[in-house]
């Protein structure tokens, strides 16, 4: 508790630090399902926020592929740009550079960090399966996030196992180094959208739950992709205006997370 208080002072004053030269933080979180960009951004240096864009196939888990989209990842990069060394890559008009491929784009390989949300709602097909396949064993990096019980065993780990059918998929303990690349990470944390908390004031959506961050490793034992399951940790990078008590709550465990993992996968 006293890490995330501190790191959310830390978000606090970094903020305070760039207000005077421009508005840092979107806030008023809508889960948009239409892209606001197209392609990768003008200037791309070392970090580009990638998601994964797809089309619903069912409705197993709130929205679909923009949940959280563009806030989360907007405010994500520009928190990122100010807690560590990162250049972020950006668009023209300076904003971050945050952009969304599909399985079968062929920017998806200048992606090194991609995310996808919900993926409950999705089953890749034969074609998709294979580029996945090839995305991962070329060094690209993808965090599935915002899955619930029983997301996980029902449509998730079927969908990795046709991508990586030699992969071998751990339960991660908090002891494992992505939660400690940048900021240690003391427990592993839970994050309910706000929406939710506001509700219950519960960090549980669904009812009593377990919180799980799955590991999925390659042949050569690289993880390449790593799985919130009983975790939203994008909404507390959305919602950091909207909420000043949601944000001390989960704004310094769902940052300390989401850089940690950010710069895991920069460099291994």
């Amino acid at each position: 508790m006293r890490f995330a208080l501190a790191f959310a002072l830390a978000l606090g004053l970094a903020g305070m630090r760039v207000a005077a030269q421009r508005s840092t933080i979107l806030t008023n979180g809508r889960n948009l399902q239409i892209p606001v960009n197209h392609g990768l951004p003008d200037t791309t240096l070392d970090f580009t926020f990638c998601r994964l864009r797809y089309d619903n196939i069912r409705r197993a888990r709130k929205s679909g592929w923009g949940d959280d989209y563009p806030q989360a990842d907007f405010n994500f990069m520009v928190r990122l740009s100010e807690l560590t060394k990162t250049k972020i890559s950006r668009w023209a008009d300076g904003d971050p550079g945050f952009a969304n491929v599909t399985a079968m784009d062929s920017d998806l390989f200048q992606c090194p960090y991609l995310r996808m949300q919900n993926a409950a709602n999705y089953d890749f097909t034969p074609e998709e399966t294979v580029r996945m396949h090839d995305y991962l064993l070329k060094g690209g990096f993808l965090w599935i996030d915002d899955n619930w019980d029983p997301d996980f065993e029902s449509y998730i780990r079927p969908n990795l196992m046709r991508i990586l059918p030699d992969a071998r998929i751990v339960d991660l303990q908090v002891d494992h180094p992505i939660f400690s690349t940048f900021a240690r990470v003391d427990s592993l944390p839970q994050i309910p959208a706000l929406g939710s908390w506001l509700r219950t004031r519960q960090d549980s959506e669904f009812g009593p739950s377990t919180v799980h961050y799955y590991g999925v490793f390659d042949d050569h034992d690289g993880l390449v992709v790593f799985v919130s399951v009983n975790s939203d940790v994008s909404d507390s990078w959305e919602r950091e205006g909207d909420n000043r008590e949601y944000f001390h709550e989960y704004g310094g465990k769902g940052y300390a997370l989401g850089v940690n993992v950010a710069v895991y996968a920069m460099t291994h």
